[in-house]
């Protein structure tokens, strides 16, 4: 049966919540390391400041016209965020590894733009556990 809309005076949600796995999927990792402990805070803290530089070292190459270098960044930011779970930020570098094989430096940089706010959901989400 439908549900009628939610009503003004029902509040909405501003942020992502630990359940949207399309953001960032934790399932596996807490149940590899035994649940949120010091052990997936530190990997998650490590994947986070290397998808940070990464993603700052693409967007330079990107300004410099480097698509090679492009393309190396996001390749590894790309699997890094597979295996933290974080399936938004994967499918960006991801999609802006393809541009750059491609030659499509204004679709890589279209991509690239979209990381920060991806990137500001999986640390939100990441902050919750």
């Amino acid at each position: 049966m439908p549900q009628p809309p939610s009503s003004p005076s029902e509040p909405q949600r501003a942020n992502p919540t630990p359940c949207d796995r399309e953001i960032l999927d934790v399932e596996p990792m807490l149940r590899n390391f035994g649940g949120p402990g010091p052990t997936v805070m530190m990997l998650y803290a490590l994947f986070l400041e290397n998808a940070d530089e990464l993603s700052r070292a693409l967007k330079e190459r990107l300004a410099a016209g480097d698509l090679d270098g492009v393309r190396l960044a996001a390749h590894s930011a790309a699997g890094a965020a597979r295996t933290a779970g974080a399936g938004r930020v994967a499918d960006l570098f991801g999609s802006v590894e393809e541009a750059a094989l491609c030659g499509d430096a204004a679709v890589a940089r279209r991509d690239a733009a979209a990381l920060d706010r991806a990137l500001a959901d999986v640390k939100n989400l990441i902050a919750r556990i």
